[in-house]
């Protein structure tokens, strides 16, 4: 007896045809009846009913279909403790966006060094879709920017990591590229663009600090930060980004964009990452947190 057999036997019980379990395995159906029929050879009992509607498990069957799941549970739970001891898998994680483009290429780079076979899975969105996704058991982890109603969530534990403040980013065909700074007055009135969510709803960013009241004046909308940066170094568009996090921002560093304060208003904030209470955090996702824990501090020093 084989686990491949007995794992081709559930398939074809769970999917009441030898036909479909062989198309969801990539085998051919002669494949998958020759597994089960020396099955059967070996216990000496039949274990499917064969009709031309499908199969369906005997009454024996049934029983050993029990056994079979719970066989398949425990090889499965084997792997995992075994992945888990070598630090390897799938980790799933939720940022803010700026800390994609920052912080994880330099995890990534730790992470290659020193756990090879760790998998890491990002999706990035707003701090109110990050601490959703982490709440939800979607990602493991997620880093996020610190707003009001992430204290009502008992679902999430929250630690900071750093402080920053959003600056406005301008070209150098902007008014106000010679200048060290721009009044929140001044700056409604240079064309704005707006990621995503941005100034539309309340997310857990930017909206939250500034309201809703007296708007940028937005004259375009993406998904695209590049997009972003690009049309500000080529025209007199201006935009919001993070201070800390834009530090090594290639636009910056290549002198086409600049970073003024708003002199008027006050826009710090506070990242940190939240981790499930509902959900038991792995080792393995520990070793891809404290990596990005020691990037933080890294840059930090």
């Amino acid at each position: 007896m084989k686990f491949e057999q007995l794992y081709l036997f559930k398939e074809a019980a769970k999917y009441h045809s030898i036909s479909v379990a062989a198309e969801k395995n990539f085998m051919s159906q002669s494949s998958i009846s020759y597994s089960i029929i020396n099955l059967e050879k070996e216990l000496g009992i039949e274990l499917l009913r064969r009709t031309n509607a499908g199969v369906t498990p005997t009454q024996i069957g049934e029983l050993v279909l029990q056994k079979t799941e719970d066989i398949l549970k425990a090889v499965d739970e084997i792997n995992e403790m075994s992945k888990d001891q070598r630090n390897a898998g799938e980790v799933n994680i939720s940022c803010i966006p700026c800390i994609c483009d920052w912080i994880i290429p330099i995890t990534l780079q730790k992470l290659s060094e020193t756990s090879a076979e760790i998998l890491l899975s990002v999706t990035t969105g707003e701090s109110s879709q990050v601490a959703h996704n982490v709440s939800a058991g979607i990602s493991k982890f997620g880093i996020l920017i610190n707003y009001g109603e992430l204290e009502r969530n008992t679902d999430l534990r929250y630690t900071p990591l750093f402080q920053d403040e959003y600056v406005l980013y301008v070209g150098a065909k902007s008014p106000y590229w010679e200048k060290e700074s721009i009044t929140y007055s001044e700056l409604l009135k240079e064309p704005y663009i707006a990621y995503r969510d941005e100034f539309r709803k309340y997310n857990g960013g930017l909206t939250n600090m500034i309201g809703t009241d007296q708007l940028p004046n937005i004259v375009f909308r993406t998904d695209n930060l590049d997009s972003i940066k690009s049309m500000i170094t080529h025209n007199h568009y201006v935009a919001f980004f993070p201070r800390y996090m834009s530090e090594y921002d290639f636009y910056v560093q290549s002198g086409w964009i600049r970073r003024l304060p708003i002199s008027d208003k006050a826009l710090g904030f506070e990242v940190g990452y939240v981790e499930s209470t509902k959900y038991k955090t792995k080792k393995i996702d520990r070793v891809v947190l404290n990596r990005i824990k020691e990037t933080v501090e890294t840059i930090n020093a």
